[in-house]
């Protein structure tokens, strides 16, 4: 059976910062998502976040952790003395007031390690900020996250195989890539789950291809998400950085089920991923700094989603809800400790 959906976030927390830009384009001001939300599934059963055995789950009982391995991907990182505002479907985000400090058009993969902070790109990749206090924050993210993780039970769950064992660990699809909405994987070589007896984790990936769906698994393109840094928004965009022809066309920030731009196993058109947050406490930028830098929050980061009709059967590994926060580093004052 596939997994039931209804208001399930395919990651979240657009942390800390958002929507960047394109370049030499007209900006506007655009309406703020409506829907805000948070994680919505429980953290696993058991000892998840020390890599303890966790509970059985039962049909339905999704549930949140923390993987072995999770890898996220920046384009560009902006501070902004003001709070910078969306795109629409024809205009991109108005950033005019934001500096960048970090671009690499490639992406740049990170390994993401609860509450350390990870170097991200290279040195060429960074440009000075101006000195002066930055009350937000932008991310440009790319919409493929990386998973690897091997998870034990104390008592067998199942694959969509039926291969039953109390270990099961990360497997790739025949697919390629998974998406965060994803029908009909319902077979071992079509899923991304493997608990039969000895199988090794491998790296899956998993994609954004909605925000989330709601009971009649319409697609949100625009949210606002409840985070430890508090409340950002979140922008689904397409390669010319707006949002997709359609959004809001119907239903405020959603494209209908089925319409393009709300369907299964594919990108829906979905480019990039922005976010925009503001800080908590202001950056102040000045002759001490030394540097920024992100840390990551999450005791989870990773979904378990379960068949809706069987006991104790995976559907699919998704990624789940994980945020980050962002601090300015201190230059050591001359005869300091260090």
């Amino acid at each position: 059976m596939k997994l039931d959906i209804n208001i399930r976030i395919f990651f979240s927390a657009l942390f800390l910062l958002l929507l960047a830009s394109a370049f030499n384009a007209t900006v506007s001001h655009a309406q703020t998502p409506v829907l805000t939300i948070s994680q919505n599934n429980n953290i696993c059963a058991g000892n998840p976040v020390s890599g303890g055995i966790f509970t059985q789950i039962d049909k339905g009982g999704n549930c949140e952790f923390q993987p072995d391995t999770q890898k996220i991907s920046f384009f560009k990182l902006e501070l902004c003395t003001e709070a910078p505002t969306g795109p629409t479907t024809s205009i991109v985000a108005d950033n005019s007031k934001c500096k960048t400090f970090f671009q690499n058009e490639n992406a740049t993969f990170v390994t993401v390690e609860k509450n350390k902070g990870s170097p991200i790109g290279k040195v060429a990749d960074y440009s000075p900020v101006p000195h002066g206090i930055y009350t937000h924050g932008i991310v440009t993210m790319g919409t493929v996250y990386k998973f690897k993780t091997s998870v034990t039970f104390d008592a067998a769950m199942k694959d969509n195989g039926d291969n039953a064992g109390t270990t099961c660990v990360t497997k790739t699809s025949s697919q390629g890539i998974i998406y965060g909405r994803h029908n009909g994987l319902n077979t071992l070589a079509r899923g991304n789950v493997d608990c039969r007896s000895g199988a090794v984790a491998e790296e899956i990936e998993i994609a954004v291809n909605t925000m989330t769906t709601d009971a009649q698994n319409d697609c949100n393109h625009l949210v606002n998400i409840v985070s430890k840094s508090g409340v950002g928004s979140v922008y689904l965009v397409e390669s010319d950085m707006t949002l997709l022809d359609g959004v809001g066309a119907v239903d405020t920030d959603q494209i209908k089920d089925g319409s393009t731009g709300c369907g299964s196993g594919v990108d829906n058109g979905i480019h990039r991923v922005l976010g925009v947050m503001k800080f908590a406490t202001p950056l102040e930028i000045g002759p001490s700094t030394a540097g920024l830098e992100v840390k990551y929050n999450n005791s989870r980061g990773m979904a378990i989603n379960m068949d809706s009709d069987v006991d104790h059967k995976f559907y699919a590994w998704d990624m789940a809800f994980f945020d980050f926060t962002m601090k300015v580093k201190k230059a050591r004052a001359r005869g300091a400790w260090r």
